[in-house]
């Protein structure tokens, strides 16, 4: 569809509804479209489940979100799609989508870029979706049900001695030896659980292709493995099969949706790789 196409449709549906801010003001029905899976959770989790009339193809938590109309996935969005479900809001976080936001930008849409990189970022971006949407007294009670079970875990890891070295496995083989690395929020979880990440450091970034040679090297007491990581593929490969975690048996596997989506479930991720890390 040509710019002037959707010009013309964007302008219809400002003419018929209210902005996104009049509607934070006085509570009337919205419509919130959500590009990012984490964030699918977050507004269901505040309870906007019913408002949300489009998600992307990976936004299949809960369940019911696998019922809504998909506008396109994590790398960009149909924008014609997006424009013709009339959002009050649109969430978008992945900078693999800037293009499709500065568009919806131009036509006047009311997009928020929302995509956490550390740990504390999480809770921020909650309550940021909460005050978008009108619902900050659910945010902050998420907030700190989410708060509290990390002050628990975090008890638990104060008192342990075990002090285990740890890198999680994102991918292997031909597409990548992909993990996490220094500031992301896969990392502090490991660190809040009890690990010590062996992909920390100065010279590394929060998502990287690590080099083999240097996993090799650092020999983490530890593996946590996406559950996208067949164990037959991680046992046949000549650089994981000489890793101390795997011959001695010390790999775990995880769901990769509760570990890396920064939403409400990295809770279930936190006390899971305790577990695995040092054992309580």
């Amino acid at each position: 569809m040509k710019k002037t196409s959707l010009f013309i449709l964007v302008l219809v549906i400002l003419l018929a509804s209210l902005t996104g801010c009049q509607w934070i003001e006085s509570n009337q029905e919205v419509n919130i479209v959500s590009t990012v899976p984490s964030v699918t959770e977050i507004l269901f989790a505040l309870g906007c489940g019913d408002d949300i009339v489009g998600v992307d193809a990976f936004s299949n938590y809960p369940a019911e979100a696998m019922e809504i109309d998909q506008v396109g996935d994590y790398s960009g969005f149909d924008i014609e799609k997006v424009i013709s479900l009339e959002p009050t809001v649109v969430f978008a976080g992945n900078k693999l989508q800037q293009e499709e936001i500065d568009t919806l930008n131009e036509f006047g849409i009311n997009v928020i870029e929302t995509e956490p990189t550390s740990f504390d970022d999480i809770t921020a971006s909650i309550l940021e979706i909460g005050t978008a949407v009108g619902k900050d007294a659910e945010a902050e009670k998420l907030t700190d049900s989410i708060n509290a079970a990390i002050e628990d875990v975090q008890r638990q890891t104060a008192i342990s001695s075990n002090k285990p070295t740890v890198y999680y496995v994102m991918g292997i083989g031909e597409y990548g030896n992909w993990t996490s690395g220094e500031g992301s929020f896969i990392n502090q979880a490991m660190e809040i659980a009890g690990g010590m990440c062996v992909t920390n450091g100065p010279d590394m970034a929060p998502w990287m292709n690590y080099p083999l040679e240097d996993l090799i090297l650092a020999d983490p007491d530890i593996l946590i493995v996406s559950q996208f990581v067949m164990e037959a593929d991680l046992l046949a490969d000549a650089t994981y099969a000489e890793l101390t975690a795997v011959k001695e048996g010390n790999y775990y596997f995880i769901n990769p949706d509760i570990i890396e989506r920064p939403g409400p479930r990295i809770v279930e991720a936190l006390k899971l790789m305790q577990v695995f890390i040092i054992g309580e």
